[in-house]
């Protein structure tokens, strides 16, 4: 019964993780306030493009966090009322959240080599992991929101989610089909 995790337990968690992002990105936008302003972001990092700010985030994020943990929470317990602990699921959102973090680092430190190739990266992601989920998306974005805001995160995340789904559903299969027809009619 220790690695169980019931509907009731889940949707606590779902409150108290809101909660907690919740206050987290509150006391950042406050902070951020006392400290000089608000910051505020060109969409794309392109001058000509309209700024956006992080106050934003303050609504943003925690709606965002909610919706996202209950698309998790359909999907891990589908029919079932109670399940063994998504280890899985935890080790996607980490990873997509070190993710997020790694590129909100390059971003800040100008480090070109690794954000001018994130595309490429998660096209290889995409590949090889169910990243259009909820829990990767959730993780990109909370890794994201300190660097950048909470806005931008959300849209660039949204688009990587439609393109992951795509990679992952459809050119996956037909990849792996390929290999199959290439590894039974080559030998």
């Amino acid at each position: 019964m220790k690695n169980e995790l019931s509907i009731q337990q889940f949707l606590r968690f779902r409150i108290w993780f809101t909660v907690i992002v919740s206050f987290t990105i509150w006391t950042l936008l406050t902070w951020q306030y006392f400290d000089g302003e608000i910051p505020s972001h060109h969409f794309l990092a392109r001058e000509d493009m309209p700024l956006i700010s992080n106050i934003w985030g303050a609504l943003i994020i925690p709606s965002f966090t909610w919706f996202l943990l209950y698309r998790i929470g359909k999907r891990i317990f589908r029919q079932q009322v109670i399940i063994t602990f998504p280890y899985a699921t935890l080790f996607a959102w980490i990873g997509a959240m070190l993710f997020g973090i790694a590129l909100g680092l390059s971003i800040y430190y100008e480090f070109k080599t690794f954000s001018s190739n994130v595309p490429l990266i998660l096209f290889v992601l995409a590949l090889l992991f169910p990243t259009y989920r909820s829990e990767y998306l959730l993780g990109f974005v909370l890794g994201l929101t300190y660097f950048i805001g909470g806005v931008l995160p959300v849209v660039v995340g949204s688009v990587f989610l439609l393109f992951s789904a795509g990679i992952h559903l459809y050119l996956r299969k037909w990849i792996i089909h390929i290999f199959n027809y290439l590894y039974r009619y080559v030998k």
